[in-house]
């Protein structure tokens, strides 16, 4: 069924904020022209880094407050004083896994929760990388760097140990395009 126009915007407030994110609360007209409100959340664009060291894929292993331990690919927020979304995917990486340089890839970006955020993740791939001289972030402490087979991530991602779904998206068209039967 079409709707006659599309949501429109007669408000906004913003109903909280934090160092992390905001929330707002629209005043809008609905696609079925009634007046409703709509709540949202404002976060940062994210990255997800598929990063290969001799074949291996390198897999994050952490605890998430809200998820449990997984695993998922490196990645994080694009900061206000990353130039770009590859600076962050760049600087994410460095920061989660020691490794830098390398040749990189854009998968481009998906909008994984499209009801709640704008928020886009960017998807790269990273190659021919070089283990660098700096430790991995303090941050990351509980963070355990694993070098799994392509074959290894993609069992992983059908028996639910790595549910992250934006590292979900960037394995399964990595393993598509190389071979899709993996």
């Amino acid at each position: 069924m079409e709707s006659s126009h599309a949501w429109a915007r007669r408000g906004r407030h913003q109903v909280y904020t934090s160092e992390h994110l905001a929330v707002f609360r629209d005043e809008v007209i609905r696609p079925d022209g009634m007046d409703g409100t709509y709540d949202w959340v404002a976060v940062p664009d994210m990255v997800r880094v598929a990063a290969l060291v001799d074949g291996d894929l390198l897999v994050a292993e952490q605890f998430h407050y809200l998820t449990g331990l997984m695993w998922q690919l490196p990645g994080g927020s694009v900061d206000p004083s990353d130039r770009d979304p590859l600076a962050a995917a760049q600087r994410e990486l460095r920061e989660e896994t020691g490794y830098k340089g390398g040749l990189w890839t854009s998968y481009g970006a998906v909008n994984p929760l499209p009801g709640l955020t704008p928020a886009r993740v960017h998807l790269w791939r990273a190659e021919h990388l070089v283990l660098g001289d700096a430790a991995p972030d303090p941050a990351e402490a509980d963070l355990r760097l694993r070098r799994v087979s392509l074959r290894t991530a993609a069992q992983a991602v059908r028996e639910g140990r790595l549910p992250c779904a934006t590292s979900v998206a960037l394995i399964r068209a990595i393993v598509l395009g190389r071979d899709g039967d993996l």
